[in-house]
This record gives C-alpha cells, sequence and structure tokens, in this order.
C-alpha cells in the first residue's frame, strides 16, 4: 500500500511538473511574438490588436485613447492593476525627393548617450496605416573610411539626427506608392531571443513582458471566483503625456488599491528573481526589493492622476543592458511577477492559466519578380561562413552545383570545378566567407571575448542578438554594450573587445558547451528582406552575391560547347588575407585570364561623396578597373565593353576601395579583371543590392565563357 501511495504521489508531481512547463512554454511563445510588435507610443496598434486577440472576444473594451479594459469581478475592494503598452520609437519626420527617409524621435523614454547609436546599420520596420515595410538605416561603406577627411572611427556618438532610412526606392512618389507617409512610426526590426533557456531579451522586453503578464493574471481570475473587482487596463500614450493612465483613474476610480508597472523601476541584476517596488507591498509573500526610479514615469509637464484615497504600489523587472536593442530579463522574474499581481488578491502560490495567442496578419507587400534569384540568394545567405568555418556555405553549394560537374575540394576548403576544352583558361573565383568574430578567450563569468575577422564598423554589432556557431548548432547570445554605454559619447569601439553573453556562467560551463577558443565563430542573426520590387538587403551579400552568380551562370552553360577551359572557385578565407584563393590559383596552370566576382563598393548612398566610386544599383553589372590593389589595362577593360555591347549586356565601370581575390593572378602574371554588382553599405548587417544588376552579371559570366 505504502509503494502505491508513493506512486500516486509521483504521477502527481509528474503531472504537475509537465503542466507547469507547458505553461512556461506558452508564456515564452507569447511573450517572444508580443515583442516583435511595434508600440511607437501614440502609435499603438500593433501591441492592442495582440492584447485583445488573447481573449475571448467582447471581453476587452477599447476606449477612445486606445486603452485596452477589462473588468473582471465586482463589489469592493477595487484595484487597478495596469501596465503600458507603448514603447520608445520614431516616426517618419521627412521624405526626400531621392526616396531617402529622415526620422525623430517621439515622446520621451530614450535614455543613454548612445541610445540612437544602435540605430546604425541595423534593420527598421516602418508600420504604416497599411502595410508593415522593411527598410534600413543607413551607414557610411567601413571600405571608405581611410578615404574620409572626417572618419567614422572618429565621430562622437550617432544621433537620431544622423540617420537616413532606405526602403529601397528612388524617388519620392515610389515612398508614397509604399503606403509610407509622415510621421508613421518606425522602429528597429525586432528579433527577440531566448537565451539559455533563463532570459528573455529584446527591445523594451520589461515592458513587452509585463504586459503579457498581466494578460495571464487577467485569464487566471476570469477562471477563479474572488471577492472585490479587479480593473485590467493596458495603457497608451504613457510616453508622451501619460492621459492614458488618467482616463482609466478618471473612468473607472475611485481605487482601494493600485499596483502598476513602472518601467523606469530597474536595476541591473536581471540574474535576481526579486520584483522591484518603490515600497514594500504588505501581506504579499513575493521577493521585493525598493528601488528609485532612474526618472519620474511622467512628463513633467502633466499632471499625475487623482489616486484619491487609493494604496498605489508601483513594480518593476530587474534587467540587464537596459535601454538597448537586447534589454534582458529572467524568466523567473516573470512568472513572479505574475505570482506578484495575483497574490495581490490572495496571498498563495497561484496555478496560472495557459495563454495562447493568434497570430496577427501584419500586411506586407509581396513581391513576384526575380523568384530564382531570391530564392538562390536568400538561401546563401542563411548560411553562415566567418573563416574558417565557411563549411555551412560549401555545403550548401556543393549540392546546389549541377549533376555534370565534378567539384573537388583542396585543403584549404576551395571548391574547384573544371569544365570546356580549348586553349584558352579562363578562371572565375568568388568567396564564401564573410565578416564576423572569432572567440579570443573566454572570461571566468563565461562571457565569450571576441576577435574581428574582416575589417568593419565593430560599434554597429554593439547592443544587438548575436549567434555563437558551435559545431552542430547555434547559440543565442547578445552583443554585449561597452561598460559605460549609458554615458559614453565616442562611436567607435576601440578600446576594448566586443563581449558576447550566451547565458554561460563560467568558462568551464562554455568549453563543455563546446565552445573553442580561436575556432569558434560568432555572427549575428541574418536573413534576406525584400525592400522593393528590385532591390534586397541582407548581411553577407559580400560575396555570396559573387557565388549566386557562378552558380546562376552553371545553369546557362552546355559545357560541351565551349572553346575554352573554365575553372570556378569558390573560395576560403578572402577576408583573413585571400587564403584559399591564393593557394587554389597558384595551383592551377596555363590560366589566361582571371576574373574575381565580388562586390562593387559603390557610393551610390545618401552620405557618399560621388567623387569615386559612383556606379548606381540597376543600372548593370561593374568592371571594377581601379581598385586599392589593381588597375587593370585598357586592352581588356575595352574587350570586357565589347563583350557587353555584343550581348546586349547593361555594364559600368569604376573605381572604389578595397581588393578582391585576383592578387593570386597577378602572382603569376595573369591579369585580374575584376567584375562586380555595385551595393551600398559594405560589411555592414545591411548591404544592399539591386537583382537586375546580379542578372547582368550573369549574363556576363555566361557570355565571357563563351566569347572566342
Amino acid at each position: 500500500m505504502k509503494y502505491v501511495f508513493l506512486w500516486v504521489l509521483l504521477c502527481i508531481h509528474y503531472v504537475a511538473f509537465s503542466q507547469n512547463n507547458i505553461s512556461q512554454k506558452e508564456l515564452t511563445n507569447t511573450i517572444m511574438a508580443f515583442s516583435k510588435t511595434s508600440s511607437v507610443t501614440g502609435r499603438e496598434e500593433q501591441a492592442q490588436q495582440f492584447i485583445k486577440s488573447l481573449f475571448d472576444k467582447g471581453i476587452c473594451r477599447q476606449d477612445k485613447l486606445g486603452n485596452i479594459i477589462l473588468t473582471i469581478g465586482s463589489g469592493h475592494p477595487i484595484r487597478l492593476f495596469t501596465t503600458p503598452l507603448d514603447e520608445p520609437g520614431y516616426v517618419i519626420s521627412q521624405i526626400q525627393e531621392d526616396g531617402y527617409l529622415k526620422i525623430a524621435p517621439v515622446g520621451f523614454g530614450h535614455q543613454g548617450k548612445m541610445y540612437h547609436q544602435f540605430l546604425q546599420g541595423n534593420d527598421m520596420m516602418i508600420n504604416s496605416e497599411t502595410a508593415t515595410t522593411p527598410a534600413v538605416s543607413t551607414t557610411p561603406s567601413s571600405h571608405y573610411d581611410g578615404l574620409r577627411v572626417n572618419p567614422e572611427k572618429n565621430k562622437s556618438v550617432f544621433q537620431w539626427q544622423d540617420a537616413i532610412i532606405d526602403v529601397g526606392v528612388s524617388n519620392a512618389s515610389e515612398v508614397y506608392k509604399k503606403g509610407i507617409k509622415l510621421l508613421d512610426p518606425i522602429t528597429l526590426r525586432k528579433k527577440p531571443m531566448v537565451l539559455a533557456d533563463k532570459y528573455y531579451t529584446a527591445p523594451s522586453i520589461s515592458t513587452k513582458a509585463a504586459s503579457i503578464a498581466l494578460a495571464s493574471v487577467a485569464k487566471t481570475l476570469l477562471k477563479t471566483h474572488f471577492q472585490g473587482t479587479v480593473v485590467f487596463a493596458f495603457t497608451t500614450l504613457e510616453l508622451i503625456n501619460g492621459k492614458g493612465l488618467e482616463a482609466v483613474v478618471n473612468e473607472y476610480g475611485p481605487f482601494d488599491e493600485v499596483i502598476r508597472f513602472n518601467r523606469f523601476l530597474n536595476k541591473n541584476t536581471a540574474q535576481e528573481d526579486k520584483i522591484l517596488v518603490n515600497k514594500i507591498i504588505p501581506t504579499n509573500k513575493t521577493p521585493q526589493e525598493i528601488v528609485t526610479p532612474s526618472i519620474p514615469f511622467r512628463h513633467p509637464s502633466t499632471i499625475a492622476p487623482n489616486w484619491g484615497n487609493a494604496k498605489v504600489y508601483e513594480v518593476g523587472l530587474s534587467s540587464n543592458y537596459i535601454n538597448t536593442p537586447i534589454e534582458t530579463v529572467s524568466i523567473s522574474s516573470v512568472e513572479q511577477l505574475i505570482q506578484c499581481w495575483l497574490r495581490g488578491i490572495d496571498n498563495m502560490d497561484w496555478t496560472v492559466s495557459t495563454i495562447n495567442y493568434n497570430d496577427i496578419n501584419q500586411k506586407s507587400i509581396g513581391y513576384t519578380s526575380f523568384q530564382k534569384e531570391e530564392k538562390l540568394l536568400s538561401q546563401l545567405v542563411s548560411c553562415y561562413g566567418v573563416a574558417p568555418d565557411e563549411k555551412p556555405v560549401r555545403d550548401f553549394i556543393l549540392s546546389s552545383l549541377p549533376k555534370w560537374t565534378h567539384p573537388t575540394t583542396d585543403e584549404k576548403g576551395n571548391i574547384i570545378i573544371s569544365f570546356g576544352k580549348g586553349k584558352e583558361h579562363d578562371v572565375f573565383v568568388a568567396h564564401m566567407d564573410e565578416v564576423g568574430f572569432v572567440v579570443d578567450s573566454i572570461l571566468s563569468d563565461g562571457r565569450l571575448a571576441l576577435k574581428e575577422v574582416g575589417g568593419f564598423f565593430n560599434w554597429i554589432w554593439e547592443g544587438h542578438t548575436a549567434l555563437v556557431h558551435l559545431e552542430h548548432h547555434d547559440v543565442p547570445a547578445v552583443f554585449e554594450p561597452r561598460n559605460n554605454y549609458l554615458q559614453n559619447t565616442q562611436r567607435n569601439l576601440s578600446i576594448h573587445p566586443l563581449y558576447v553573453n550566451a547565458g554561460y556562467t563560467s568558462k568551464q560551463e562554455a568549453l563543455l558547451a563546446g565552445v573553442l577558443i580561436g575556432k569558434t565563430t560568432v555572427t549575428m542573426p541574418k536573413a534576406l528582406v525584400r525592400l522593393s520590387d528590385s532591390k534586397a538587403s541582407a548581411r553577407g551579400f559580400d560575396d555570396r552575391v559573387g557565388c549566386a552568380s557562378l552558380l546562376l551562370a552553371l545553369e546557362n552553360i552546355n559545357p560541351h560547347t565551349l572553346h575554352k577551359k573554365i575553372t570556378f572557385i569558390f573560395s576560403t578565407g578572402e577576408e583573413t588575407g585571400l587564403v584559399g584563393s591564393t593557394f587554389a590559383e597558384n595551383n592551377l596552370t596555363d590560366i589566361t585570364l582571371g576574373f574575381p566576382i565580388d562586390t562593387y563598393v559603390s557610393s551610390d548612398a545618401p552620405m557618399e561623396s560621388k567623387m569615386f566610386g559612383y556606379c548606381p544599383l540597376g543600372k548593370g553589372a561593374v568592371i571594377r578597373v581601379l581598385e586599392s590593389i589593381n588597375f587593370i589595362d585598357r586592352t581588356h577593360l575595352n574587350k570586357m565593353l565589347e563583350v557587353a555591347k555584343q550581348n546586349n549586356i547593361k555594364v559600368q565601370y569604376g573605381m572604389t576601395a578595397g581588393g578582391t581575390d585576383g592578387q593570386g593572378f597577378l602572382q603569376k602574371g595573369v591579369p585580374s579583371i575584376p567584375l562586380s554588382w555595385p551595393g551600398r553599405y559594405s560589411h555592414s548587417p545591411v548591404e544592399v543590392m539591386d537583382f537586375n544588376d546580379i542578372q547582368q552579371l550573369v549574363h556576363l559570366i555566361s557570355a565571357i565563357m563563351q566569347s572566342p
């Protein structure tokens, strides 16, 4: 009988554990989904729609200011549980004739000297009346910094006045056709993550998590009999005038007790599970810690609500990296916040109802053009390949080659393909690697110190989500902001290395997880995003576009009809010193001409000087006649122009900064003729290219292979 009793106890414990896991999973999924919504103060529509979708139709009421209200129960005491819906953000303040946009901040809450710097060179999202439109916050190309009178790395911290937004069009009328209007809200594109199954990270995550926590409390009380009334208010306008909460108090008060979430109650200790309070909430056994708000929760020009005789308590969440895109709170502290609100009803351990969200249909513009090119390039971009870890890219390329090819992989990891016959031997090379980081050391607390691989502006990565690429899987992480980011006034991150936090708590834990010093690479999440009918943005177009161009060129070739020998090289280690290409090119014989395929760093960008590097996007492929380490002769330039003319191929030529994989050809006395597509914002998370240029580049490569 004793064993039966123990078995029953174990079953009850297992069921309770399973239900708790399911509940936490649903809570996490809902918070992650809600964290993607835009809710710039005064334009909280996406957040409002999401919160209402969590409840059965008719349970929520939306007032004239946009507040979402639920009233549960009856009689006294009357309590108010409330949290704000809004977040700091920006609006479109100017639509320029050239199609670029300027922005301005809305309300307050943009705390810290570096707050606006986290915009530079990163993905944005515009939320208009008709659609959600992707955009990029532009950045100068890092290749040109050595040519600038005032280099970017020497400038003071980036400000919102410096921001220029690219939506992939060339004039104001095209902006309006996308449904974008003056004063539409704009934010960073949200990329929420769960770190080490312990932490949520996203912009304004404490406020976002508090909203879902409050919704969980409401869902639980809807199924509970209790004494009194609870008014739940998800309020608007807090960061501009505070009138949302004031209207709720005036309409639904007076209250006996108020527990409101205050985003400005914060402490930089996300590991702690205590709820932050302005004063201890009595008869509430939730662990609490008194802190002072970092700034008053109301704008000085507004009047605080008239609370009357209500007992008013403010609660908050401890968080790391506050006022950055990677604000981080612990999952357990969010669960404590739920219990804190519920213990305002009855001071016990509550079983929380599960919460499920419905996908909110956020309309976006769809494109049907360049589908083949987009699919291939999207797949290549989704592969990560910082040297020396190009294997994911190499595996994809090998799987994408036509069956008639017979590729080999040399000791440097290069893919070599040769076909065709003839006295001439043309070699085309595109590199598989990308810029990023490698782990340089592991700190005693488990954080990873990084070393840059390739040349780029390191501050553009700071304060954003990261991926640690282990041998068999990727680990979500964050690029930590510098220690003094709230006070720092210098743009460049030059004194200390960039650190990554993947949730490891010790060096030993990081090593056991598979982190290898000098080998494990680190990047940030990436994906191809269509900006317009012909333009797209992604990190790693350099040189995934080159790889895609060679793969597409292979589709158009019958190797048996060629009158020359052709070799394709997909090379490794270009960003670390042309490692793979130099090795491969030195092992080839009888090369006639070399054709590196790589980005043409174009000055077709709003902040760049047009005195050099000006080959506009959408005007065709580019011959890189003059670059930092090469200058092709007139004979070969004229030959390329003639090939393009005979085949009706749009082509440009010009000068730019940087070099290519062609140095190995030159060492052998073989002319190097770099072929390119024009690209904006080189070596940044938001490189931009035009599919028309890829098509022309593919035609040019095919024409050269078939030319006599």
